[in-house]
Parts: C-alpha cells; sequence; structure tokens
C-alpha cells in the first residue's frame, strides 16, 4: 500500500483521536518524509479530494467530514466532540463512525438552535422537528470551491419557511432540501469506509447510480 494512502489513514485517524489534524511535521517524523516529500504527499491528497489545505500553506483544514477549525456543526461522540464542516458532515459522522451521534447546530437564517440525534441509521431527535438540510450547489460544482462550498452553502433551516426567507436561496438556481434521513442515505457510499486503509473515493457514475437508488432524481443532481 501506498505512502499517500497510509498518510491519509493516520490524518483520519488523528482526527478520531483528537479533533484535529496531524502538522506536516508529525507526517514527516512517522513516515520518513522530508518536507517537500510530505507536502507533496498532502497535496495529493487534496487533489484526490480527501482532504483540503489552508491555502499556500501545508496545513490540514479539512478531512471530510472532520474540521480543523471551529464550526456551527458541532458533533458529540460519547465522550468526544468535533466539528464537522458542514450540515452534511454532521450527519455524516453517523455513517462513518456507525455510533450513535448528536449534532448541534443553527438554523442559518435565524440562528436558532437545532439538534439531532442519530442511532440505527435513523434520526431518532430532531429538533425543531421541521428541520432541513439545504445544498445551494448542485454536486457538479462542490469541487469549484470546496471550502465556501462546505462552509456557506450546506446548511440547516429550522423549517422551510426559513429557507424560503434565506438570502442562500434567492438565486434562479433551486437547491436541494433533504430531511437528515435522507442525508444520512446520501452519506453511506462516501463516508462508510472512510478509516480502511484501500478507501477510494465514489466515481461519478457510482454516485450518480447512489443519487437515483434512493430517489434523488430531480436534474439538480445531474446538472
Amino acid at each position: 500500500m501506498s505512502t499517500t494512502a497510509e498518510v491519509r489513514q493516520y490524518i483520519f485517524e488523528c482526527f478520531r483521536a483528537y479533533a484535529a489534524p496531524p502538522v506536516v511535521e508529525q507526517v514527516m517524523t512517522r513516515f520518513a518524509l522530508s518536507r517537500d516529500e510530505a507536502t507533496a504527499v498532502l497535496r495529493d491528497l487534496e487533489a484526490a479530494h480527501h482532504i483540503s489545505l489552508v491555502p499556500g500553506t501545508a496545513r490540514v483544514l479539512m478531512a471530510f467530514p472532520f474540521s480543523a477549525l471551529a464550526t456551527p456543526f458541532r458533533v458529540t461522540v460519547d465522550d468526544d466532540r468535533y466539528f464537522a464542516n458542514c450540515a452534511w458532515d454532521a450527519i455524516a459522522f453517523h455513517a462513518m463512525l456507525g455510533h450513535d451521534i448528536r449534532v448541534d447546530s443553527f438554523c442559518d437564517h435565524c440562528a436558532e438552535p437545532i439538534r439531532i440525534e442519530m442511532e440505527g441509521g435513523r434520526a431518532t431527535l430532531v429538533e425543531p422537528a421541521e428541520t432541513i438540510v439545504y445544498i445551494a450547489r448542485p454536486p457538479t460544482r462542490w469541487w469549484d470551491d470546496i471550502t465556501t462550498t462546505c462552509g456557506n452553502t450546506m446548511v440547516f433551516f429550522a423549517s422551510p419557511e426559513h429557507r424560503d426567507a434565506s438570502g442562500l436561496c434567492q438565486t434562479d438556481e433551486p437547491g436541494a432540501s433533504l430531511t437528515p434521513d435522507q442525508i444520512h442515505a446520501l452519506s453511506e457510499p462516501i463516508y462508510l469506509t472512510k478509516f480502511d486503509l484501500d478507501y477510494a473515493r465514489p466515481a461519478g457514475a457510482e454516485m450518480a447510480a447512489h443519487f437515483e437508488s434512493i430517489g434523488l432524481t430531480d436534474p439538480f443532481w445531474s446538472r
């Protein structure tokens, strides 16, 4: 197995254990790499959409669903607390860890507190009950700027009314509104095996088939 795969797994293991990524010096030491070699591996992982780096640095910003920075998407797993990159990533912790989770967040429109509990592959608590996950950008545009996509366009709304009142939705291209259960189903092929050494992101055709299999047939999912 390649060093790149081992470094990817190491990043995820550090996030799970410490809620923070390793710094490049730790990668250098762990894998006996020079700074240039370690930086090249991190940039390869970014190019393959496994992580995102702070622009202009070799510092890990995101290893989906983990965020190295504080965000409005906090996830609790037993006594461990993590920050997710977006509303989708917050729920995806359940698919990735296969463990009960609690998500504490806010309505993107009014900052009303939102709480979601996931257990056994479904949401067992959603407060407020009408809470939705809104995805403003279609999949073909997510990687144009993944930091903006995660940070600003995949959010919670306390209700459809709050979604419709938000400036995020005042565009000519409507987004997608999903329930927490739908988001969990959407997450599984991407997040289920994140900690495996041989993990590979699903290819575009595989994801398109998955979208269709769970009823996401709106043109949004293919444009």
